[in-house]
């Protein structure tokens, strides 16, 4: 719900709002940064100046489509938006605040007006970065609407799911790091080939990357995103199996002994349109 209580309508010095901005990553990191000529600082924290910064208007409808914005600013190496930390996806999905301030009244306090997250991320050559941001439901965890399809429309590990995540976590140790897509792991784990496909490895700060494939006898991970630049020999690693969403299925719902949410009969959507 937006708050403009921090803003008196009445006063004189009503023409002087500013937008301040909160940005926390999947990693905890927190970036505070106000659209503004100055520094602000709002209930004991300080929101900086980012170069090149600017936020688009905030788009609200009443149509069904998710409220959004953009944040638009320079990233550089070493910078408030690290060219690196970009390119790896650190921003990927992160939490955003636009809060509303009266630079005459700071001790009024901020007043929300846009919370979401990043939806997806452009950046160029030219150093510009542009993060579009969708409201709360582009963060949503449980689907609202099902659909009838012959494979399970759950994701493992989930509520509707009931599989408990921490009986399958498996520590690991990245050993030689082969290709960009390619590591090896140390440790000697005992799962058979093919028992982190479609998986997930989890890295210390909480981020994580798919897993293509699984081989057991080399122990040897292949991923379907480069990943030589945000791993490194020694790391830990937790990793978690996948689900290839069949029923009857070793690498599917049959490993886990989930809550199936398929129709393993039905046809397909054409089936269902079929005249009899």
């Amino acid at each position: 719900m937006k708050d403009f209580s921090c803003i008196d309508i009445t006063a004189a010095g009503v023409g002087f709002p500013a937008r301040i901005c909160v940005i926390t990553r999947r990693d905890g990191e927190v970036y505070r940064f106000a659209e503004s000529d100055e520094p602000i600082v709002v209930d004991g924290d300080t929101y900086a100046l980012a170069p090149g910064l600017e936020m688009s208007a905030v788009t609200h409808t009443n149509n069904g489509e998710v409220p959004s914005c953009s944040i638009s600013a320079v990233h550089e190496l070493g910078g408030i938006f690290d060219t690196q930390d970009v390119d790896i996806g650190f921003f990927d999905a992160a939490r955003v605040q636009i809060y509303l301030v009266d630079r005459m009244n700071l001790a009024a306090g901020k007043g929300l007006l846009f919370t979401g997250a990043i939806a997806d991320t452009i950046y160029n050559t030219e150093h510009q970065v542009i993060f579009n941001i969708k409201g709360p439901v582009v963060s949503a965890k449980v689907l609202m609407t099902q659909k009838r399809s012959p494979m399970c429309r759950t994701d493992l590990f989930s509520v509707l799911c009931g599989v408990d995540q921490a009986s399958y976590a498996v520590a690991a140790t990245v050993g030689a790091i082969s290709t960009a897509f390619s590591f090896t792991v140390t440790g000697g784990l005992a799962q058979p080939t093919g028992w982190f496909n479609q998986g997930v490895a989890v890295m210390p700060n909480g981020l994580g990357f798919e897993i293509a494939s699984w081989t057991q006898s080399t122990q040897y991970i292949t991923t379907y995103l480069p990943i030589n630049r945000i791993i490194s020999d020694g790391m830990a690693l937790t990793l978690y199996p996948g689900c290839n969403k069949i029923v009857d299925s070793d690498g599917g719902c049959a490993r886990y002994h989930g809550r199936f949410q398929g129709e393993p009969h039905f046809l397909g959507t054409a089936a269902a349109a079929q005249r009899v």
